[in-house]
């Protein structure tokens, strides 16, 4: 039997007597194809998330050197971080602590909680975004009045370069998560058709693990925002 014609014969027929060295090919052929489109996803999913973090830490690497090189020359102005931003960061939080829940609860099949751990975490993702868009405008109207501030001196010129690497992957961010923020919005979709079970959940798995690791790369950027300014 070709692999061809094995996969699209009635499940029946692939269990019906044969000889042995058939059945070990068969098994062997169902085995290689269920795990390959598993790893095939786990693969991409590893991919998408390694050119992110190279993307991040080359940018954030980039925002350190300049505001050394900027530090050794001119005296440091820095920015205060809005309180709405830490607000945002807790919701991203509680965000990824609701859409891990919600992966236990359709692992052991309970529907109800599942459903309603994601429509949390919608919520939160929501949430975040309102709140983190006010901290960003509180943020660049800082920034407005520090340029001000500085117009006609020698550190005027240098101001904007420092911090428009940091507002560029803010905004690179941004549109991640709004992306994975849609993806949320199509497993909710999916969960109320009935569609993830204790047996098929990769989905609403791979929207947790891009939910927590977007967290992660938030909660490093506003660190070093923080510790340096």
């Amino acid at each position: 039997m070709s692999l061809t014609t094995f996969l699209f014969v009635d499940q029946k027929q692939v269990s019906m007597p044969a000889d042995r060295s058939q059945r070990w090919k068969d098994r062997l052929v169902l085995l290689f194809t269920s795990r390959d489109r598993l790893s095939q996803r786990d693969f991409g999913l590893a991919i998408f998330l390694f050119s992110i973090s190279v993307l991040f830490i080359g940018g954030l690497l980039a925002y350190v050197i300049v505001r050394s090189n900027l530090a050794q020359k001119h005296e440091p102005v820095n920015l205060v971080i809005p309180p709405a931003l830490w607000i945002s960061t807790v919701l991203l939080i509680l965000g990824s602590i609701s859409i891990q829940r919600a992966v236990y609860y359709v692992s052991h099949e309970k529907q109800q909680p599942f459903r309603n751990c994601l429509n949390l975490t919608f919520l939160l993702g929501g949430a975040f975004f309102v709140i983190q868009t006010i901290g960003l405008s509180h943020l660049l109207q800082q920034h407005s009045d520090i340029l001000l501030s500085l117009e006609g001196t020698k550190n005027a010129a240098n101001y904007p370069s420092s911090y428009g690497v940091l507002f560029t992957f803010v905004l690179v961010h941004a549109f991640h998560f709004f992306v994975a923020f849609g993806f949320l919005g199509f497993v909710i979709y999916k969960a109320y058709l009935y569609l993830y079970d204790h047996e098929y959940h990769w989905g609403v798995h791979a929207c947790a693990v891009v939910w927590h690791f977007l967290g992660i790369i938030w909660i490093c950027m506003l660190l070093l925002f923080y510790l340096i300014g």
